[in-house]
């Protein structure tokens, strides 16, 4: 499996949005928008990170600006490459400041013992559009062969997101992945959500609502 691959079927796909500059966004003036928790729910992320989401409590969680990837790993319920390959994906998230998140109940109903998970981060760029994010999206996930059946603006926290359905082959697995785009001042945060599972979009769209942007 490619690197790209291996890394978006992890959870993550750095999308270089219009303007990007690199991925430590810095400091920049805070984007207040109010996203409740849901019941059952715990959030993950915060000022350091850029970007917060809430995930399902039984969700294992890791905040790479300060968790250790292998203690929080030993809760994912992965094993052998898959495992390896978590620990490639996530470490290629440090410099990002990135949230990640994985179901480890996922891990044993999937039949090939593939891990829902997601990720979170913030990247520099200038006021990108919508249009212009969609446009992006599309072109990166296309080096990947990924087809996208869904592109368009949806609520996220007290603001929108640009959200990005699509499915992609890796290893012969077929992903199911959904991205939410949130502009903020002089950046843009991503939060990508993979599974192999059919029936997930309801959660995965309840999980981008509440994204915030810090």
């Amino acid at each position: 499996m490619g690197w790209a691959k291996r890394v978006l079927a992890g959870g993550a796909l750095v999308v270089c949005v219009a303007g990007c500059t690199g991925g430590d966004p810095g400091p920049s003036a805070p984007v207040v928008s109010e996203a409740p928790v849901p019941a059952g729910f715990k959030r993950l992320g915060g000022p350091g990170n850029g970007v917060s989401v809430a995930v399902p409590a039984s969700w294992a969680t890791l905040d790479l600006t300060k968790d250790d990837i292998e203690q929080g790993l030993a809760q994912s319920g992965l094993s052998g490459s898959a495992l390896d390959q978590a620990k490639q994906a996530l470490k290629a998230l440090v410099t990002s400041k990135a949230v990640w998140a994985s179901d480890p109940a996922s891990v044993e109903r999937s039949p090939d013992k593939f891990a829902t998970n997601l990720n979170g981060f913030c990247q520099r760029g200038t006021g990108a559009t919508a249009a212009q994010l969609i446009a992006d999206a599309k072109a990166q996930l296309a080096t990947l062969d990924a087809e996208v059946s869904e592109a368009g603006e949806v609520r996220a926290g007290a603001g929108t997101a640009v959200r990005i359905v699509y499915t992609f082959t890796a290893g012969g697995v077929k992903v199911r992945g959904t991205q939410f785009y949130v502009p903020a001042s002089g950046r843009t945060c991503i939060v990508t959500i993979s599974t192999d599972r059919e029936g997930q979009q309801a959660l995965f769209d309840q999980i981008g609502g509440t994204v915030r942007a810090l």
